[in-house]
């Protein structure tokens, strides 16, 4: 599914387009023209689905150079062991979410409770990766002729980046689980979940311009994506909690 000039959606489920796995968020194509990456991985169960539609679109999954994620969440995460051995891309990951990646870290992730709690399959594992580096604030990572810029935004989790790209027809925003359409925000019951650095996150992204925002889940906004940022941003400075997003 096209939808700029640079960037295809490529893996999303039940939460959006239902084009691969149910469980899985949306997984990103960036096309550099002298090469590929992916922006977040999905959950890793039937990966297969995510190649067809590269390979769909007329890509060739082997000229992915890059496989980032925004955060070690298993619905974001989860597929990059199985689309790195497809693929032969490396994995970029946020600080230590890249060493739980080679770990197969399940508790650094919360992965134990969010089974128990029925949000993946009681037999679900997380699958560890070749090889993983870590990403910091600030780091720009070059996809052919096209540029990422890493953005740390913590708050859904304190482990959490989003990209912004550059060289595209528009802008935009790789936001992760940091902020949805109509400005909904993802708190959830884990402890790395803090309020307090989600708004200091949607302060910083309220200051950063961008035209499109491509969120983890739910709607993708192709024009005019700062203003759900800026809807976000205006409850939590009035000292209101913003809808939470539930697929």
């Amino acid at each position: 599914m096209r939808l700029t000039e640079r960037v295809y959606l490529v893996g999303s489920g039940k939460s959006g387009a239902d084009i691969s796995n149910p469980y899985d968020s949306h997984v990103y194509l960036i096309d550099g023209a002298s090469s590929l990456a992916l922006i977040d991985a999905g959950v890793g169960i039937q990966p297969e689905l995510i190649l067809e539609n590269i390979h769909k679109e007329g890509f060739d999954p082997g000229n992915i150079s890059h496989i980032v994620v925004t955060h070690g969440h298993a619905d974001h995460a989860g597929g990059a062991s199985a689309l790195q051995t497809a693929t032969g891309a490396d994995v970029l990951a946020p600080g230590p979410a890249a060493t739980w990646l080679l770990e197969a870290n399940e508790a650094a992730i919360s992965l134990p409770e969010a089974r128990t709690g029925g949000t993946y399959p009681g037999d679900y594992r997380l699958a560890a990766c070749a090889t993983a580096r870590a990403i910091s604030d600030g780091d720009e990572i070059k996809i052919g002729d096209v540029d990422l810029q890493t953005i740390a935004t913590p708050g859904h989790a304190a482990i959490h980046v989003s990209f912004l790209l550059h060289g595209d027809d528009r802008v935009g925003l790789f936001g992760g689980d940091i902020v949805f359409h109509g400005g909904k925000i993802l708190l959830l019951a884990t402890p790395d979940c803090s309020i307090q650095q989600l708004m200091s996150s949607m302060q910083h992204l309220a200051n950063t311009t961008f035209e499109a925002l491509f969120p983890g889940h739910g709607v993708i906004s192709l024009n005019r994506g700062t203003e759900h940022v800026a809807k976000a941003h205006r409850m939590l400075r009035a000292q209101q909690i913003p809808p939470n997003y539930t697929s």
